[in-house]
């Protein structure tokens, strides 16, 4: 009888414990209440959020960012949506960051634009190029003018030919080009865009790489003989209208020589592993110099178009930034850093900007920075609509504007 009695008293021991409390005597204080559970936005509130948060800074500005990318449409079909995969040329006003897009389907990457804004020329597959045999194995040079939104072919050739081209000096409707192939279609060729007037020029050699057209007189264009059996770059300076050699430069040491805009003076980079060094040849002088307590890792390079100076991407494993190098003094300038990788990027013809695209699949941002160090603004422009960017280059803006530039299609 005690051990039940026990039993059930150990019972209501534990009743008591467990119960809850009674209502005349509260568990909390009557004056505080709970706060409500967070509430999760939308994702396109969350994307509206990020689009209001990136505010373009007004920029003193005249040239446009050309962009080559994808640009995924959803058509509704009898048989339910599809998706269609367009690649227009994207213009982007770096003054204001509006962007637009010129001509629905053009999947080149470019290679010269001309100084007047109207003519661009690039490499297509020929599966997209009309005229052309459409096979996969060949591409072409293409031609687009801006004014009459037509696309030409120039000319097509096997892929992976390295097809190059650049403008007369003083034309913006005639171009040198080389397609880069052995035998008969191995010539420089002049050649009118407007007319389509080819015109080789006299040159002998195998195979040419073109590096810049000297501009002065007397005027030739920078070119490479790969076939050649020196270890190293070797250029040599044709006459634009006999195509003799008028002068010709080695450069022992070096991995890759760049012509500055004007063609007076070249500038060549060594390297040693990871690491580099700049020197630049003066063709007025015939003189040699090497840019003083300089060392690069894994730079790539762009001449600035109106000083002696370059532009160097540096690539870590962990970041790229930008330089600016004063060549004849070897002071570098730090423009832009950050831990992400960069695609493509430029610099805008009057050296006021860096234009680059993030090296992003999925959700590219295309950056422009002033070169001056007293602006002082980085202004960033998503690109939610394009994926799998191809192409990014400073291009001249229109001569007047209010023509092509009011035609363009919305973005």
């Amino acid at each position: 009888m005690k051990q039940s009695r026990r039993a059930a008293l150990a019972l209501l021991c534990a009743v008591l414990a467990f119960s809850p409390a009674l209502p005349d005597e509260p568990a909390q204080d009557q004056g505080t209440k709970e706060a409500p559970p967070p509430t999760i936005p939308s994702l396109e509130e969350v994307r509206a959020q990020k689009e209001a948060e990136v505010s373009y800074i007004p920029l003193d500005l005249h040239f446009r960012i050309g962009l080559v990318g994808d640009h995924p449409i959803e058509l509704q079909t009898t048989t339910g949506p599809q998706l269609q995969i367009k690649t227009p040329l994207i213009l982007i006003d770096p003054a204001t960051g509006e962007k637009k897009k010129y001509a629905e389907n053009f999947p080149t990457r470019v290679v010269a634009s001309s100084p007047n804004g109207v003519w661009v020329v690039g490499v297509a597959p020929s599966t997209g190029v009309e005229g052309s045999s459409g096979s996969r194995d060949k591409e072409c040079a293409v031609s687009l003018n801006l004014n009459e939104s037509k696309i030409k072919m120039i000319v097509e050739f096997p892929r992976f030919s390295n097809f190059q081209a650049l403008f007369a000096p003083n034309s913006s409707e005639e171009i040198y080009y080389c397609a880069n192939e052995p035998g008969a279609v191995n010539q420089i060729v002049r050649y009118n865009l407007s007319s389509a007037k080819p015109e080789p020029l006299p040159a002998e050699g195998n195979r040419f790489y073109l590096y810049g057209l000297k501009t002065s007189q007397p005027q030739g264009i920078w070119v490479q003989d790969p076939m050649r059996t020196d270890d190293y770059p070797v250029l040599s300076l044709l006459d634009l209208a006999r195509g003799d050699v008028l002068s010709t430069v080695e450069f022992p040491g070096a991995r890759d020589v760049f012509v500055r805009p004007g063609g007076d003076t070249l500038v060549a980079e060594v390297m040693d592993g990871a690491e580099g060094s700049l020197g630049y040849y003066d063709n007025s002088d015939q003189s040699f110099h090497q840019v003083p307590q300089l060392v690069l890792t894994r730079p790539s390079l762009k001449w600035a178009h109106k000083s002696l100076a370059v532009v160097a991407k540096e690539t870590t494993t962990a970041r790229d930034r930008f330089l600016w190098i004063d060549l004849a003094s070897g002071t570098a300038r730090e423009l832009f850093s950050a831990y992400f990788k960069v695609a493509f990027w430029d610099i805008s013809p009057d050296d006021d900007a860096l234009v680059f695209v993030t090296d992003s699949r999925d959700s590219p941002v295309v950056f422009v920075i002033p070169t001056d160090p007293k602006v002082g603004v980085i202004n960033r422009i998503p690109l939610h609509d394009v994926r799998n960017v191809s192409w990014l280059g400073c291009l001249y803006p229109a001569p007047q504007r209010g023509s092509w530039l009011q035609r363009l299609l919305p973005f």
